[in-house]
């Protein structure tokens, strides 16, 4: 995933001339900042379901070969 920002640039000519003042504005989209947690909460959500059907999975082919 990529952060989109966009830098623009002011220049203004106030009192003198030939003088420009560069302002760097920074803008990050809060939009993205929030999709990317809940992206992170999905996976997490999702990698703690595999783990525990991954360890009954484990607990369950043990049972039976001990049954058997």
């Amino acid at each position: 995933m990529s952060i989109r920002s966009s830098l623009r640039t002011k220049t203004s000519t106030a009192d003198h001339i030939g003088q420009e003042e560069t302002i760097l504005e920074k803008k990050v989209d809060i939009n993205i900042l929030l999709n990317r947690v809940k992206i992170e909460k999905k996976d997490a959500i999702r990698k703690n379901f595999i783990i525990t059907a991954g360890a009954i999975t484990t607990l369950a082919i043990t049972g039976l070969i001990t049954i058997l």
